[in-house]
């Protein structure tokens, strides 16, 4: 009962203060939203429709031959004989049709607006070479004899990209390559800012234990006979079932929420145990770091500075202001050490590579390994504290 009504008050603390609700809840909202409409175009699985201007003879035999294979390469991308300078454009040679067959390289040219993204451009460059390797096929066969002229144009360029077309069977390697690198905006914003706000737990967290000090209610409640074991579990229950929420709630944001401002929605691949498992692991280490931080910091400021810092300086380091994709390997060796990294892994494992829970197990067990650590020399620091704020106040 006693423990029930500790947490209760804890609980009632939180709802009362503004500031920890704005952090804990609207703070990563706001930055998983913000971070995953910036990085919709860089970080972009599936190349967006394009507006394309192709500059080429009206009436030239394989000039439309090349138009039509472009657009089968190119769907819900519009090709148009005009354009304004926001367009990219494709530019044939006047004699594109005499001398397709001939070995000396096309005068075809690709120019890009500098707006245009470097998937779109890389999307582009190889639908053209395709284009152009089926026009110069067909323009071969045709040439040999091995394909009637005469059959409609549909007809010949379905021939030929048939003879072009191959069954390639792909797999996912788990531990082949950066799983961040092939991650796209919302597989990456989500998570990573998922686990920032979790983190920041330990700022209320540190912030009630001082508060409760320095007005004395601490020693009141060893007065009513409170066990440190009981005052240590009411700290810790209500900022786990709060970090447990928080994991719920993002995630609902990335999969829901995001569609509904025309960004990639997240999609959580996977079970459902995986998932639990990462929850309970997060949450624990969270909290064995706000237990820790209470129990070393002197005031409420000391630990607003002290886990403010921790927290983003673990965050630099563990890709999520900036993904271990682009870092140097010195960089990427060193994000290690964080724990956001770990998390940050066992999500993009099960996000990204289609993992399973034994695949996420390994990150997991540290994270819990680092609970263990941290909850245990939290524990040693506030049951010294607490002693000595006795003693000194007897």
């Amino acid at each position: 009962m006693r423990l029930r009504a500790l947490v209760r008050k804890e609980f009632l603390l939180m709802l009362r203060d503004p500031h920890a609700l704005a952090v804990l809840f609207i703070m990563p909202t706001l930055f998983l939203v913000l971070m995953a409409g910036a990085m919709s175009n860089y970080l972009q699985d599936k190349p967006p429709a394009l507006r394309l201007v192709l500059e080429a003879t009206p009436n030239g035999s394989y000039e439309q031959a090349f138009r039509v294979a472009l657009q089968a390469q190119l769907p819900g991308s519009e090709l148009l004989a005009q354009g304004d300078a926001r367009s990219a454009r494709i530019s044939l040679p006047a004699d594109f049709s005499e001398t397709l067959l001939d070995d000396e390289r096309q005068g075809l040219a690709l120019s890009f607006p500098p707006q245009l993204d470097k998937l779109s451009r890389q999307h582009l460059r190889g639908a053209v070479r395709i284009a152009l390797a089926q026009t110069r096929l067909l323009a071969f066969l045709e040439d040999n004899g091995d394909l009637d002229a005469s059959l409609p144009l549909a007809e010949r360029l379905a021939l030929v990209q048939q003879r072009t077309q191959s069954q390639i069977e792909e797999r996912e390697l788990l531990a082949s390559g950066d799983l961040s690198g092939r991650a796209n905006a919302s597989q990456l914003s989500v998570p990573a800012w998922l686990i920032f706000g979790m983190f920041f737990v330990a700022l209320p967290m540190a912030g009630g234990f001082q508060r409760e000090q320095q007005s004395g209610a601490l020693l009141r409640f060893r007065a009513l006979d409170l066990s440190l074991a009981t005052l240590a579990l009411s700290k810790l229950l209500p900022y786990f079932a709060i970090n447990l929420v928080q994991f719920a709630l993002l995630l609902s944001i990335g999969v829901h929420g995001l569609p509904l401002l025309g960004l990639q929605g997240l999609s959580l691949p996977g079970s459902p145990a995986a998932y639990a498992l990462l929850a309970i692991s997060l949450g624990l280490a969270t909290c064995g770091l706000g237990l820790l931080l209470a129990a070393l910091a002197r005031s409420a400021e000391q630990a607003l500075l002290l886990g403010g810092g921790i927290n983003i300086i673990l965050a630099a380091l563990g890709g999520i202001m900036v993904p271990k994709s682009v870092m140097p390997a010195a960089m990427g060796q060193l994000a290690e050490v964080s724990p956001m990294s770990w998390a940050l892994d066992a999500f993009l494992t099960l996000l990204v590579g289609q993992g399973s829970l034994a695949d996420i197990a390994p990150h997991c067990f540290r994270l819990l390994l680092m609970a263990a650590l941290l909850g245990g020399g939290g524990w040693l620091l506030f049951r010294r504290r607490v002693q000595q704020t006795q003693w000194t106040n007897d």
